[in-house]
């Protein structure tokens, strides 16, 4: 699932300049998980860019570069810290289609790593999902495997609204998949299984 995330976000950034990653660690250490591995070698700093720990102001960059017209990607290490950007999502990432009218969009990724299964404690192994499906405005994904994940993520990218990405950190490195070479996408919000081909 690792490569097939990393799969998706490169072949996006090749395909449209205005798609970036940023979150802590993301560049130069490649993430926590290694998700973002070779990006700032490949896109350079100013489309893979290290942010400080800090996540309101991850996700807040990330709604001004959206408006801006950019497509951002951003990275929350563990999705036990997602709250300390709560404000930014429930306030701002959520709301801006509606409280503009439509006008504007949020065309804003939020990837994070969820769930147990890999011992670790505290907020590292929360499992936040039902809090952010309730709230109007956002669409939640979490794929089930290596294929659907880089088809999930790339139809987030190219999604004009926000989108929740959670990633089940235990199935990061522990389910192999035959992946297409071609690019495809899997509509958001339908349930699909590992394995099953986009239609």
């Amino acid at each position: 699932m690792v490569k097939s995330l990393n799969l998706a976000m490169a072949e996006a950034m090749r395909e449209d300049p205005d798609v970036l990653v940023l979150g802590q660690d993301v560049g130069k250490d490649e993430g926590v998980f290694r998700v973002t591995e070779g990006l700032l070698q490949e896109f350079g700093p100013n489309r893979c860019i290290d942010t400080p720990l800090a996540e309101a102001a991850i996700v807040g960059a990330g709604v001004g570069l959206a408006l801006a017209g950019f497509l951002p990607i951003c990275e929350l290490q563990f999705e036990g810290f997602s709250f300390q950007a709560f404000h930014q999502v429930e306030n701002h990432v959520r709301r801006l289609r509606n409280r503009t009218r439509g006008r504007y969009h949020c065309p804003l990724i939020i990837r994070m790593p969820y769930g147990g299964g890999i011992r670790a404690i505290e907020h590292h192994s929360d499992a936040p999902e039902a809090t952010y499906a309730h709230l109007a405005g956002l669409k939640v994904v979490i794929p089930s495997g290596p294929r659907n994940a880089r088809a999930l993520l790339r139809a987030a990218i190219q999604d004009p609204d926000p989108v929740i990405f959670f990633e089940p950190k235990a199935i990061y490195r522990a389910i192999r998949e035959e992946v297409p070479e071609q690019p495809e996408t899997l509509p958001i919000g339908r349930g699909w299984l590992s394995g099953r081909a986009p239609t």
